[in-house]
């Protein structure tokens, strides 16, 4: 399965590659916007007020804009569903329940960070289990974050292996990216963010026999409440 969740990515990508890249180097540089803000770090010394006060702006703004990265995974998944890809879909977050959109990623984080203080392995593991909630707040916008984080942990059941083995597939792609000093990361994400849109596009499938695999979606997001 995972060479046909790859064939299909690259096969939605055609002619969206350098439009990806763009749309990755926006993505990229608005959520680098805090590290910028962050003062460096001495362990040797001891921070100032001002350096504080930069610490805590710098936490803030990462946390308003997480939803940045629902964006992101919105736009893979109108590309594994053969839509065009438009930038506005990047803030659809933004512009509909964008509390829960917040909270949705801080829960993420702080229930692998939970995990993998028992062990490495079971963070690894709890962070396949909820990787397809962003999907999920978008298909089925009624639920919470909560619940959305519920959701994916119950459609991962029986199909973390799969995800892993599609991570582990990348990995050479990911050396590329690194010896190219990041420049082909530029195309190697989306190609994987797409992969792992389609991953989630034959669970649904699964879940869901009667429907039409990879159905096309609007690109507006949900409505929220």
């Amino acid at each position: 399965m995972t060479a046909q969740w790859k064939k299909h990515a690259r096969d939605m990508l055609a002619g969206k590659w350098w439009l990806l890249a763009g749309i990755l180097i926006v993505f990229t540089a608005l959520n680098a916007i805090p590290q910028f803000v962050s003062p460096p770090v001495d362990p040797d010394t001891v921070p100032t007020t001002n350096e504080t006060i930069l610490t805590f702006v710098s936490l803030v703004l990462s946390l308003l804009i997480a939803p940045l990265s629902i964006g992101w995974s919105w736009i893979a998944q109108d590309v594994s569903r053969g839509n065009n890809p438009v930038i506005s879909t990047l803030f659809a977050p933004f512009r509909n329940s964008y509390v829960k959109h917040v909270l949705a990623p801080i829960l993420m984080g702080i229930f692998i960070f939970l995990w993998s203080l028992l062990l490495v392995v079971p963070g690894i593991i709890k962070s396949f289990s909820y990787s397809l909630t962003y999907y999920l707040l978008r298909d089925q916008p009624e639920l919470s974050a909560l619940e959305a984080i519920t959701e994916s942990r119950r459609l991962m059941d029986g199909h973390k292996m799969e995800a892993f083995k599609l991570v582990l597939s990348f990995i050479g792609w990911f050396f590329v990216g690194i010896l190219t000093l990041g420049i082909g990361f530029l195309f190697i994400y989306p190609y994987f963010s797409t992969a792992y849109a389609t991953f989630y596009e034959s669970i649904q499938q699964e879940q869901h026999p009667e429907s039409q695999f990879m159905t096309n979606h609007s690109t507006d997001g949900p409505t929220g409440f």
